[in-house]
């Protein structure tokens, strides 16, 4: 009977079994929730029996009967195929002597679980099992009591009030009366005040009392023909994926498969370790492809909280879960605008800002920016948000404006909505020379920037210009330009084909003598064409790994060691084609209550080579405690080495040189792609 099995062995297949519920979920045997070690319910169990001890006395001991029971898996891998058997029910009960009176408790705890299997096959096909178990178990007679603690206080109070605890009422000792006093700890407190009173009181306190215990080894041999543990080798696996975080709203999928091959049909019930999110459709149906797919939404007002997702099926007359984790929260508004400015301002600088409403960025919203006292220039204004939400627009102060502190406001209209922000930075300029740049408020694939240079009104001629953009969108022809003899320059930005629409903002700089001078302006810019080169799904095994991470906060350098969770999804679908609207990537890192976490991420370029390499570069909102809050360009990598090993790299920065960057290695997650738009998972 099942040849494949024999073949298996045949071909370097290593046996080995494990304990498991009646499904063949494995369970730990070492957590006293497996029930794999209990007190057994006969009719002679807890009777008395005397024994002689070498004193010549007589003791009454109580026989207790220990089961242990539950269910084994045996499994045969090379690594390649697999095979396993169904759960194979075991049973044993034995006896033991101990001091156990009525009113107390046994409590078993396994202390070492050894399993050992040997699979039978003769002429190529599949007889038997022998499955060989040994187990240590500490077995323990106990029952609640109370004690008295006499304790010193160093702080006496006015009145002296001593409570004596009652007599404890204890089952009789094995072959002896009842003992009627406690055992008594002392607790003894030096304590020293100006008048060296020394207040002392008996206090309470619940504990377990060991009456009796003892250390045994058990060995069980379970032997089973063919047709009583039947072997299957379709193996079938389910497979989630889980973002991250998950802000307002958010996707999860995964995959059904049996031996390799997608299910179609199955059902998978989804549930969440907190009942704070809800998922719909729920169960969901696997596609074609055997993959699903379903809504998380998390309630308005929810803080970050860590919430476990599992997907569980019957496949095959087969168990099958898998859990993922993920941090879920959703602002109290859920339409929010938030601004963000580096302060001071020197003549130049900008401001940045996003719109979400929930998890969903808000594109092409005017942001019309104000500043009190009004003496500062926004260029542009209204900003317009790309894709991700984000907006930039310049600051330019005038010449010769002391240290000031002004307010600066964004307000926008959302669906009828009015959002604003206000921050307060402080503005200033004292140069002799002023540089000026120009440009459309959108540059569709390729547009030019001008700009002017001039010291004390006197234009500079042969002065390079160096141009910079955030995030780094396009590239500069030339760069640097060189100034004309009435000051003015010119360059050409060309935007890759395929960028989704995203708003920059392209900063200028110029050293004339020994002053740098730089304007920033704030543009929309796209670029229509293919965005989507391939397509990738990418996570970490167990969603979550060890991780060193480099940071730059405010101009501090630090360095943490935590766990980190990465995910990205990009233009991914199940079937053979690619899906430009599927766009998001988040980064979870903590370390001992220091938070950083990259949110709501948005692509700009993505990358693949082969089925090995994924790369996707973006902008991402930061929240946490470490870093400073605002929109930082990330560029998350994963190069699949051999045995599914990744190799990871995460790197961020903002304007203001704040950054994240780490490197690790962590087994991917059984849902990981990477691939052409027309590959199938």
């Amino acid at each position: 009977m099942n040849p494949e099995l024999c073949d298996l062995l045949e071909n370097g297949g290593v046996v080995s079994c494990f304990l498991a519920d009646e499904n063949g979920i494995p369970l730990d045997p070492f957590d006293p929730s497996s029930n794999l070690c209990t007190e057994g319910i006969l009719t002679q169990s807890r009777k008395d029996v005397d024994i002689v001890l070498p004193n010549g006395e007589i003791a009454a001991l109580q026989n207790i009967n220990i089961r242990k029971a539950g269910f084994i898996v045996v499994q045969v891998t090379n690594g390649i195929d697999t095979c396993v058997s169904e759960p194979i029910p075991f049973c044993k009960v034995e006896n033991v002597l101990l001091c156990a009176p009525e009113g107390t408790d046994i409590n078993c705890r396994i202390t070492d679980f050894r399993c050992y299997a040997v699979v039978h096959c003769q002429n190529g096909f599949y007889q038997s099992v022998e499955i060989f178990l040994d187990i240590c178990q500490e077995i323990q007679s106990v029952t609640e009591t109370v004690i008295e603690i006499t304790g010193n206080f160093c702080s006496p109070r006015e009145q002296l009030i001593r409570n004596r605890c009652p007599l404890p009422i204890m089952p009789p000792q094995c072959g002896e009366e009842q003992d009627q006093v406690a055992d008594q700890l002392e607790i003894i407190t030096e304590c020293v005040k100006d008048n060296d009173l020394v207040q002392q009181e008996i206090i309470c306190v619940n504990t377990e009392k060991v009456y009796d215990w003892v250390g045994i080894q058990s060995k069980l041999e379970i032997r089973r023909s063919a047709e009583d543990a039947p072997f299957i080798c379709d193996i079938c696996t389910i497979d989630l994926f889980v973002s991250a975080a998950i802000t307002c709203e958010g996707t999860i999928s995964g995959t059904v498969e049996c031996d390799g091959e997608p299910v179609e049909g199955a059902t998978v019930v989804l549930t969440a370790s907190s009942d704070i999110v809800t998922i719909v459709p729920n169960p969901v149906i696997t596609d074609a492809f055997g993959s699903f797919e379903a809504t998380v939404t998390v309630p308005e007002g929810t803080d970050p909280t860590e919430v476990i997702i599992t997907a569980s099926s019957v496949v095959n007359n087969q168990a099958i879960s898998s859990t993922a984790e993920t941090i879920v929260s959703c602002p109290e508004e859920p339409c929010t605008l938030e601004l963000f400015a580096a302060g001071p301002i020197e003549c130049n600088g900008f401001i940045s800002g996003n719109i979400t409403c929930g998890d969903t960025s808000i594109p092409d919203v005017p942001v019309t920016l104000t500043a009190v006292p009004d003496i500062i220039e926004f260029d542009p204004n209204p900003a317009i948000t790309g894709e991700g939400g984000n907006f930039f627009s310049g600051i330019t102060v005038p010449d010769e404006t002391p240290s000031t502190p002004v307010e600066i406001t964004a307000t926008a209209t959302v669906d009828g909505e009015v959002l604003s922000d206000t921050i307060s930075v402080t503005v200033s300029c004292d140069q002799a020379c002023v540089l000026v740049l120009e440009s459309a408020a959108e540059i569709t694939c390729e547009g030019e920037i001008t700009g002017t240079l001039t010291c004390d009104g006197i234009p500079q001629e042969g002065v390079l210009i160096n141009f910079s953009s955030f995030p780094d969108t396009g590239t500069f022809d030339p760069d640097p330009a060189i100034t004309e003899a009435d000051g003015t320059f010119t360059t050409t930005l060309t935007i890759p084909e395929g960028t989704p629409e995203t708003a920059i903002f392209v900063t200028a700089q110029a050293t004339v003598g020994d002053e740098t001078v730089t304007d920033t302006i704030g543009i929309q810019v796209d670029c229509p064409g293919e965005e989507c080169p391939c397509k990738f799904r990418i996570g970490i095994q167990g969603n979550r790994a060890e991780a060193e991470v480099d940071i730059t906060a405010n101009g501090v350098p630090s360095t943490l060691s935590g766990t980190i969770n990465v995910t990205a999804i990009q233009c991914f679908t199940a079937a053979p084609m690619c899906n430009p609207a599927v766009d998001n990537f988040n980064v979870t890192f903590g370390d001992n209550g220091s938070t950083i976490n990259f949110t709501q991420g948005r692509r700009i370029e993505i990358e693949c080579i082969g089925n090995t390499f994924a790369s996707v570069r973006g902008t991402a909102n930061v929240s946490g405690n470490v870093l400073p809050e605002g929109v930082y360009e990330v560029t998350i990598t994963l190069t699949i080495g051999p045995d599914d090993i990744g190799t990871w790299t995460v790197d961020a920065t903002d304007t203001e040189g704040n950054t994240f960057t780490t490197t690790f290695e962590a087994e991917i997650s059984p849902p990981t792609f990477i691939g052409e738009c027309d590959e199938t998972p």
